[in-house]
């Protein structure tokens, strides 16, 4: 009985959101999360002001009650450009958690499932990824094209998938020699039935952790690269620019930099909190305690 109810996968499922439900951070990072995509959303509609309208008589005002982020040296309303850029930003980090989800899980899922020389291959040109800093990978792209946002996803698209290869290579490797698989080979069950229906079901937990931190790494990177000049161009802007922006104006009207800063601190925060309660859902020990 107690087998038939540990192998039954609505009922881990059900177990696992019980988990999730008794986590406080869950709970915090769930709602502020969904609060910053309803704003990044919604909010640059319903703003009065235009994303590149300047206002030059309005130059570096603080915060009041017609521009609540206050304005830049164009005078431009702060709030509005944070929005906008959050839009960037966030694509950005779902854009390279989406791919490492699909190139990482299926290279790695390879790797792991064959074996051998093959393995022994894809290992190495990973590890050989890996020494490629993701700064001379996107100056690469500059010298035979153009600065820009496009720049950035190719640079996460080349780079940004080798962490969850890694991670999904090792479980897979791990699952290869389990009992379960052992017998569904012994009743003639295919190796590509085998993969898909037994082996990929159980990375489901460290996919979804380590996607959940790709986030805010991929974030954080565009902000790198875009506060380097490397990144968005303008007229548009990302919290990465809009930093850099403020840093030039740092000691004389702080707020430049300040809102663009805790945006992204803020953002980065909301998604460690999230993997971190996945991770902790997924815990063999937490699953002992049910």
């Amino acid at each position: 009985m107690s087998a038939r109810r540990k192998a039954d996968p609505a009922l881990e499922g059900a177990r696992w959101w019980r988990r999730m439900r008794r986590n406080r951070g869950f709970h915090v990072s769930t709602v502020v999360l969904a609060g910053l995509l309803a704003l990044v959303t919604v909010g640059p509609w319903i703003s009065p002001y235009a994303e590149a309208e300047q206002n030059l008589s309005n130059i570096f005002d603080s915060p009041n009650r017609a521009h609540w982020f206050g304005t830049d040296s164009l005078g431009r309303d702060l709030l509005t450009r944070v929005l906008y850029g959050g839009r960037i930003s966030l694509a950005v980090g779902f854009f390279g958690a989406l791919v490492s989800l699909l190139i990482g899980v299926t290279v790695g899922g390879v790797a792991g499932w064959i074996g051998g020389s093959v393995e022994r291959l894809i290992m190495r040109m990973i590890d050989f990824l890996y020494g490629v800093p993701l700064l001379l990978v996107v100056i690469a792209l500059m010298v035979v094209t153009k600065p820009g946002l496009y720049n950035i996803f190719i640079a996460l698209g080349l780079v940004y998938w080798l962490e969850m290869a890694r991670l999904v290579r090792s479980r897979v490797a791990e699952l290869r020699s389990r009992g379960f698989v052992e017998a569904a080979r012994v009743i003639g069950v295919g190796p590509t039935l085998i993969f898909t229906r037994h082996v990929l079901p159980n990375t489901t937990g460290i996919i979804v952790v380590t996607a959940t931190f790709m986030v805010p790494q991929a974030i954080f990177a565009e902000s790198f690269l875009s506060f380097l000049g490397l990144g968005v161009t303008v007229p548009h802007a990302s919290w990465g620019t809009l930093a850099a922006d403020g840093l030039q104006a740092m000691r004389s009207h702080p707020h430049v930099l300040a809102f663009p800063a805790i945006a992204i601190c803020l953002t980065m925060l909301t998604f460690q909190a999230l993997g971190e309660a996945f991770r902790a859902a997924l815990d063999p020990r937490q699953a002992e305690q049910d």
